[in-house]
């Protein structure tokens, strides 16, 4: 029986499942763009399922999955064949939620996730061990152009993030055109033409 999802929810589970079919991470380009010449080789993906703490281990032709209740491989090609198919679903649909593909159920509870998105304390979806699975975890956060933006830094004063420029000195004009680039909420947009001029953003406070 299809459910429906939020494209936020589907995208979340689309990145999961690349990683997974893919075994590997792109590095990304100053132009926000991604970089095909450096790959990170994934070992391990680490989701907090509803049954707890799961490992997805990267094997050559299988993920091996293993957690309290679980003890399974899937071949890789079959989450990357989910992958496609929940990428195109959510690209052809024009409203925010999206009906899952044929398949895709029947997949979910081969796995059993049941969760699309996973339950965490902290603001990561899941966690990578690059290189080797027992490598130190490093924790993302899915964010799509696909869906409806959820905010990555947080508007509020309790939450502002405060960046040093340590670049080039610019000049009045030169601030003054930057701060009027774009919308007003373009912080993406000043950020990368800051860069461009040469400027170097160092994370500094909140």
């Amino acid at each position: 029986m299809a459910f429906e999802a939020t494209k936020r929810e589907w995208g979340e589970l689309y990145a999961f499942f690349r990683l997974l079919a893919d075994g590997c991470v792109y590095a990304g380009t100053p132009e926000v763009k991604r970089n095909e010449g450096q790959c990170l080789p994934v070992a391990m993906v680490q989701r907090e399922e509803h049954d707890g703490t799961r490992r997805y281990i990267v094997e050559k032709e299988m993920i091996h999955i293993v957690g309290e209740q679980m003890d399974k491989r899937i071949p890789r090609e079959d989450f990357g064949t989910v992958a496609d198919l929940v990428l195109e679903a959510i690209r052809n649909s024009r409203e925010d939620d999206v009906t899952s593909p044929d398949g895709v159920e029947e997949f979910l509870d081969e796995v059993a996730i049941y969760d699309l998105e996973a339950k965490t304390d902290d603001r990561t979806d899941f966690s990578v061990a690059f290189y080797q699975e027992d490598a130190p975890l490093t924790g993302f956060c899915v964010r799509s152009r696909l869906g409806m933006m959820f905010p990555l830094l947080d508007g509020g004063r309790s939450a502002n993030f405060k960046f040093e420029q340590t670049g080039v000195k610019f000049a009045v004009p030169t601030i003054n055109k930057i701060n009027a680039f774009g919308e007003e909420d373009d912080v993406i947009g000043r950020m990368l033409m800051i860069e461009r001029l040469g400027g170097v953003l160092k994370y500094n406070d909140v």
